[in-house]
């Protein structure tokens, strides 16, 4: 029985596809992590994580520290923290397959042609179990849960207190800010009395676009793509991790029907820092009775 094994090439077909249709992979490093051929392996990660903080400490001269009565059994440091790396595994979470079969009586198409079309469609499917297994764990890690109005007041006061505690919690500058929402909170930032040409606002009433409002860079998602309840989530870039590691994607033919059997395995997994979750909120916001 002939079988042909495409494993190798479909990671890369994944990765290809994946940085057109995907929608939060700024927040996770910018890059899918694939890998073919995991069989056996639960493993997504391994890391050596040291989360020891710095301490600052009072350089003690006192005459009998280190010296004097204190020579041998004092030092004037302060007292000495250990720095110790431990080893962390992050797991993949529970596999997914696909299982399609092409009978070249049934088909009504070229056989050969729908196979290639398929491997495609897989890819996009796949792709988009991915963006909700990073919206879940966006939402899932936020530090911060936000609430408001959904009104033009509402939006400006969310995106202002979003604003106050990436700032406060010390967020870097130096990357991006981005804040994911869904099109009501776009369509109220599109027409926001403060975008306008005088404040230099980067906004195109026209095309419908704005690109960024106090400090996020905008990225409009249907909402689909947020939790019940849930209509922005702010994130800073490379905040974590995500990947698949495809067990297998072979075409068989089949003793069953006259064609090919499509067979597909593959494990998800992500990661963020428990540190990074400072850089995550997520917004719930009501709509007021004149919205209503």
């Amino acid at each position: 029985m002939a079988i042909k094994i495409y494993t190798s090439q479909y990671a890369g077909l994944f990765q290809e596809v994946f940085k057109k249709k995907q929608h939060f992979l700024r927040t996770f490093g910018g890059n899918v992590q694939a890998k073919d051929g995991i069989t056996e392996n639960e493993t997504f990660l391994k890391l050596k994580v040291s989360d020891t903080d710095v301490t600052i400490q009072q350089y003690n001269t006192g005459a009998n520290v280190a010296f004097g009565t204190g020579t041998s059994n004092s030092n004037r440091f302060g007292e000495r923290k250990e720095i110790k790396s431990i080893d962390k595994t992050v797991p993949y979470e529970a596999p997914l397959a696909i299982h399609e079969g092409i009978d070249r009586f049934t088909v009504n198409d070229n056989a050969e042609q729908v196979v290639s079309e398929r491997s495609a469609l897989h890819a996009e499917a796949w792709t988009e179990e991915l963006n909700k297994l990073m919206s879940k764990a966006l939402s899932d890690n936020a530090s911060k849960t936000l609430t408001g109005d959904l009104t033009e007041d509402g939006i400006s006061k969310l995106f202002a207190d979003a604003h106050k505690e990436f700032i406060n919690n010390h967020v870097s500058r130096d990357i991006q800010w981005v804040a994911y929402v869904n099109s009501d909170v776009y369509n109220l930032l599109v027409e926001h009395k403060l975008m306008t040409t005088a404040k230099h606002s980067d906004t195109n009433i026209d095309n419908g676009t704005v690109n960024k409002f106090k400090g996020f860079v905008i990225e409009e998602l249907a909402d689909s793509y947020f939790q019940k309840g849930e209509q922005v989530v702010f994130a800073a870039d490379n905040v974590g991790v995500v990947g698949v590691g495809i067990e297998v994607y072979r075409v068989v033919d089949s003793l069953d029907f006259a064609g090919v059997a499509i067979q597909a395995a593959a494990k998800y997994g992500k990661y963020i820092p428990e540190k990074n979750q400072k850089a995550i909120l997520k917004a719930k916001l009501k709509a007021s009775t004149a919205t209503a």
